[in-house]
């Protein structure tokens, strides 16, 4: 195990502590709940530094089964919530299996001669259904993708079939919710009470917060609850209007450190395959699911419920994160 460098330690507390001030004022029964899950978090990460991600290709299998049967889980034995069955849940807790396995997929990604296995999670998951957990699963990927030569020309070839085929996707593949999202994304104003609602309350939420916010529970948007999910998807809303943009160059801020530092650490371990394959799909994720979220925020992105990074309340990201986290400091 290596001591994280000082500069993330750094950028995780920042958000860390911006994470429970915005809680305690959005959703303060959640309080609690939530610091649990980052001091389970911290222990699963130094499990994770005990975790060698050169482990041999039966464990990566075993960990792949794992996480199949871990987004099965919830189809078969959960009930729906609001229209999917994405949760388990465990007496007065629930897990929400698509952010568990995040880092055991990446294990057995960074290992395994069949990387395209990993489409079968992928689609469970959006049986749930769940596109935007499906998308930022799918997302581990991304560095296999660029540094095998078959696995991105087949890349290539499919988004040049998707683009071909976006009509089809788009009248038969997407839910109607799903389309009315990517509607209301390109003209918010055309249903402002319903599909542009939550759109339109985030850009104004982010707007009416100035250079310094309204002040600790005073966004009238978020405590009046204009805003939806306030704490969770628009969470990056609700802390703009409460503490203003000096917040969120400081937010942003410690995510480019954190990026920063995952994929510098990346690129000092080319020698070890496995542990820079995990490191660069670790940090691909934080990097997408930051911009994906910020930007569905500002509208320049259709809504998704995809969480941000260390800042949605929500126990399975941080603490899969944190685990993650360890693996990548075990050597």
């Amino acid at each position: 195990m290596r001591l994280l460098p000082k500069r993330l330690i750094f950028a995780i507390l920042v958000l860390f502590s911006f994470n429970l001030l915005m809680i305690s004022s959005l959703a303060p029964a959640l309080f609690w709940k939530q610091l649990l899950s980052w001091v389970v978090g911290i222990v699963l990460f130094f499990i994770g530094t005990q975790i060698n991600p050169k482990q041999n290709r039966s464990t990566g299998t075993f960990f792949f089964i794992i996480s199949c049967l871990l987004v099965l889980a919830p189809i078969i034995i959960s009930s729906f919530t609001r229209g999917s069955r994405r949760w388990l849940y465990i007496g007065p807790f629930s897990v929400q299996p698509s952010e568990v396995v995040k880092g055991p997929l990446m294990l057995f990604l960074s290992t395994t001669t069949l990387p395209l296995l990993h489409l079968i999670p992928v689609a469970i998951i959006m049986l749930q259904p769940d596109l935007g957990s499906a998308l930022s699963v799918f997302i581990l990927i991304t560095p296999l993708v660029l540094y095998n030569k078959k696995l991105l020309k087949l890349a290539i070839l499919s988004l040049i079939l998707v683009v071909f085929t976006a009509p089809l996707i788009y009248g038969v593949v997407l839910k109607p919710y799903q389309r009315n999202r990517i509607k209301s994304f390109i003209n918010p104003q055309s249903d402002p009470l319903g599909d542009g609602y939550n759109l339109i309350q985030a850009q104004i939420a982010i707007g009416s917060g100035g250079i310094l916010g309204k002040g600790y529970r005073k966004g009238t948007q978020g405590q009046l609850l204009y805003l939806p999910e306030k704490h969770t998807d628009f969470i990056f809303s609700a802390t703009a209007e409460e503490l203003g943009l000096l917040a969120v160059v400081i937010i942003l801020l410690a995510y480019f450190v954190i990026i920063d530092t995952l994929f510098k650490k990346a690129f000092n371990t080319t020698n070890n395959l496995a542990l820079f394959l995990f490191t660069l799909g670790i940090a691909f994720e934080i990097w997408t699911q930051t911009f994906i979220n910020i930007g569905m925020n500002i509208g320049i992105l259709p809504v998704t419920g995809i969480p941000l990074p260390f800042m949605s309340v929500g126990g399975s990201s941080v603490m899969a994160l944190l685990f993650s986290l360890g693996i990548i400091y075990s050597a």
